[in-house]
């Protein structure tokens, strides 16, 4: 698996973990804590339901899955380059 595709595979699996937990609102000051700009990126605008953050992720399978989660919209699943990531992407966006 590629560096880029782990990435969005991390983040797919913690993100999701967080949304059933219910705690994805909770405390964004541990994102401040990650050293990746693109997940500390995804973890902000999970954490404080704001889109904005999305766009600011460069690595664009991991934009698509920020603004697929925050817009509760599978469209933005398919366009995930990274077969694994683009199936996680669509198990949990509703």
């Amino acid at each position: 698996m590629h560096a880029k595709q782990s990435i969005v595979v991390a983040s797919v699996l913690a993100l999701a973990l967080l949304r059933v937990n219910g705690l994805a609102q909770a405390d964004a000051s541990n994102c401040y804590a990650i050293k990746n700009d693109d997940s500390k990126n995804h973890c902000l605008a999970i954490a404080k339901n704001t889109k904005s953050y999305c766009y600011s992720i460069h690595e664009q399978d991991t934009k698509n899955l920020c603004l697929a989660q925050l817009s509760n919209q599978k469209s933005y699943c398919y366009s995930i380059r990274s077969s694994d990531a683009k199936n996680q992407c669509l198990a949990i966006v509703r």
